[in-house]
């Protein structure tokens, strides 16, 4: 038989325990690093633009630790592979959610892995900071958890046309996109402005991960297009850009930011020469703030940054920004909705890639660069001056 004074004592000690326990869980939401989860393309067809991603946030995260962090606390990236893939990509959402217990996320780099994560954000409130994905559905769809620092599809789309109309003669286009959220609203968004002008436009799709686009490439070429605009990214895009050669087109070639960054310009070999594409940042930017990031990313990774890595370093610095202001919440819960009201009232903040305003959808007004392959390098056609 225990004696009453050691029952109390055992008590006492499990009680003890349970407390100490209870203030090691998320709920205390004051103490210990703030975590934070980066899903990305890491692996699979966009793994290029991941580790760019990666780095951009490790860049970020450093400086900002190295400086004594945010509000006294160390940031802490917790990076979730999804490969391209909307299913993995939720697995991964709902992981670092649900067990991870991150107070925010930021990702990811396609447009339907982001829209497919989005349910989760939704259900769970909590906010989430989109540095790459472009389809319009991102901020048009209601979801108040989602910001994004990047120009749409239709927003890239209308700059791109703009500055071919304004500087070209070229009113017969031809659309090769990929088969997804992004590809899909890139080319109709081009169909939109086309036609609002009285041009024409011929597309023909392809799915991630193809090599083979010679059928699709003979068909827009026996159209006799004035121009080729390709709706797509570095790996596929690289194929075309080849393969287009190959066929002898001669017609302009046009892209998105997925065909600005130095690894498709390598993986396309010369056949990019001249191809004009929209870019968020170029390592030339005058900006201050850009070109603190650009040294300190080669020192650190010893290249330059393309536009994923200064995009989602900028996210971080919003992130931080916010989080400065949230002050001291009495749990997890009350953490992510502070930090969403707050990351909401976001105005004129400095970044990279210039100021950041999010409107009521939580869209940041982003212009883009239109820059020219010449010689393995980067010409910025617009806007001048630059």
């Amino acid at each position: 038989m225990i004696g009453k004074r050691a029952h109390t004592l055992i008590l006492f000690l499990f009680l003890a325990i349970l407390f100490t326990l209870a203030g090691c869980t998320s709920g205390d939401a004051n103490k210990g690093p703030i975590k934070f989860g980066v899903i990305g393309a890491y692996t699979g067809p966009n793994a290029k633009p991941g580790q760019s991603m990666k780095q951009g946030v490790q860049l970020a995260v450093d400086e900002i630790n190295k400086a004594g962090g945010v509000a006294g606390r160390q940031l802490q990236p917790l990076f979730e592979d999804d490969a391209s893939v909307p299913a993995q990509s939720v697995s991964a959402t709902e992981k670092l959610v649900t067990k991870d217990d991150v107070v925010f996320l930021i990702g990811t780099f396609n447009s339907s892995t982001t829209l497919a994560d989005m349910k989760i954000i939704d259900r769970e409130k909590l906010p989430m900071l989109v540095p790459i994905a472009v389809a319009i559905d991102i901020t048009e769809s209601g979801n108040k958890w989602v910001f994004r620092n990047a120009a749409t599809n239709p927003m890239q789309a209308e700059q791109l046309m703009n500055f071919i109309y304004n500087n070209t003669k070229q009113r017969k286009f031809a659309v090769l996109h990929e088969n997804t959220d992004y590809g899909k609203g890139l080319a109709n968004a081009v169909k939109t402005y086309v036609g609002n002008q009285g041009g024409e436009v011929i597309a023909e799709s392809y799915s991630i991960g193809d090599t083979d686009f010679y059928a699709q490439l003979t068909k827009l070429k026996n159209a006799k297009p004035d121009a080729f605009i390709i709706c797509g990214n570095l790996s596929e895009g690289s194929q075309i850009t080849r393969q287009a050669k190959e066929l002898g087109i001669k017609a302009q070639l046009y892209g998105f930011g997925g065909l600005a960054s130095y690894d498709y310009n390598n993986l396309a070999g010369g056949a990019n020469e001249g191809l004009i594409c929209t870019s968020y940042f170029e390592v030339s930017s005058p900006n201050t703030l850009a070109q603190q990031f650009v040294k300190g990313y080669k020192e650190k990774f010893g290249v330059p940054p393309d536009m994923f890595a200064a995009a989602i370093y900028e996210s971080v610095y919003i992130a931080k920004s916010a989080i400065e202001k949230v002050g001291t919440p009495k749990d997890l819960a009350a953490f992510r909705s502070s930090l969403r009201d707050i990351l909401a009232a976001t105005k004129d903040l400095p970044g990279v890639q210039g100021p950041t305003t999010f409107d009521a959808k939580g869209q940041a007004a982003k212009e883009v660069m239109i820059v020219q392959w010449q010689k393995g390098d980067k010409k910025i056609l617009y806007p001048k001056g630059i």
